[in-house]
């Protein structure tokens, strides 16, 4: 297995070598976000600021009004830190920046709520004109990179630390704000993004042995296809988002929205991390927060149990 990083870092390089116009402005941290290997390769497009996101945001936004498609790389916690820089040149500009925010959500473990990233999928969300990304999978991770090289959009594309089983094939093709299936059930859906994909697909195996058998949707680009995703809902009676981000914010602010323009309305639920995080091994921390397979198996059996409205769907085909 392999962290959705390391794939970046990879398919970075292939990608480089076929399109010129791609560049990478590094925050001094080219080994832990994997633009090393791209350093060696092409160090003649390979940009070093330091330790000063705020200053890498500038030069990557003035690389894309000059037409490359930069990638401004650092830990998610510490580049969207910048959000004033990333506003103003970034966004209010339209420049074509692909910021790369790794060590998403509480992998990140001991080093503790300092440099973990749980906010910046809510940051992101706040731009109009940003496309927000995250992959579960070295598959997944290397269709997202086709299609962000493809276009010139400014694009935030969160990476994870901890490594994490393959989800799909290779036949899988990306489409940008449709909801992926990656585990067709009835009755309830589960939503997620990026490294609790395979987690939540392990819930799922659970559940199924107290009675339930779930959908499980990979939501993996922001913002969603309305339409497609309304479709998706309707034909469940009960929908949960689960996310390694903070409870507010993320991917179930963005299904809620959904939800809530639906008629008849379903039943939902969702839950992240409802406080600053904590410092401790990744296990212990995605137990505490019910974010670990059995957590999130019982907390859904829970809210499945509790009463709820009487007019819901009985089934979903």
């Amino acid at each position: 297995m392999k962290a959705t990083r390391d794939w970046f870092g990879d398919a970075l390089v292939e990608l480089a070598a076929q399109h010129e116009y791609v560049v990478v402005v590094n925050c001094d941290l080219a080994a832990a976000t994997k633009t090393a290997a791209f350093k060696h390769a092409f160090p003649d497009r390979f940009f070093e600021v330091g330790i000063a996101e705020a200053n890498g945001i500038g030069v990557a936004a003035g690389l894309a009004q000059e037409g490359f498609r930069p990638f401004v790389a650092s830990f998610g916690h510490f580049l969207t830190g910048k959000f004033l820089e990333i506003f103003q040149s970034i966004g209010l500009n339209d420049s074509g920046v692909v910021m790369v925010g790794t060590h998403a959500g509480m992998a990140i473990g001991k080093d503790g709520p300092t440099q973990m990233g749980l906010r910046d999928v809510a940051l992101m969300r706040t731009l109009p004109n940003v496309e927000v990304l995250q992959p579960a999978d070295g598959v997944e991770t290397r269709r997202m990179l086709r299609y962000v090289v493809g276009h010139r959009r400014p694009t935030y594309l969160r990476l994870c630390r901890q490594p994490t089983p393959e989800v799909h094939d290779d036949a899988y093709e990306f489409r940008f704000g449709h909801p992926d299936v990656v585990r067709q059930g009835t009755g309830t859906v589960i939503l997620t993004m990026g490294g609790p994909v395979p987690v939540v697909l392990e819930a799922a195996d659970l559940l199924v042995e107290h009675g339930t058998d779930p959908t499980v949707v990979n939501a993996s680009s922001l913002p969603l296809n309305t339409a497609a995703v309304e479709r998706l809902l309707s034909r469940y009676h009960t929908a949960v988002v689960i996310e390694d981000h903070f409870s507010k914010g993320g991917l179930a602010d963005e299904i809620a929205r959904i939800v809530l323009g639906m008629r008849p309305r379903i039943r939902f639920d969702s839950w992240g991390v409802d406080d600053y995080g904590q410092a401790g091994s990744p296990a212990d921390l995605y137990e505490r927060y019910d974010l670990d397979a059995p957590g999130i198996a019982r907390r859904i059996t829970r809210f499945l149990a509790a009463p709820g409205d009487p007019s819901r769907k009985d089934n979903a085909e």
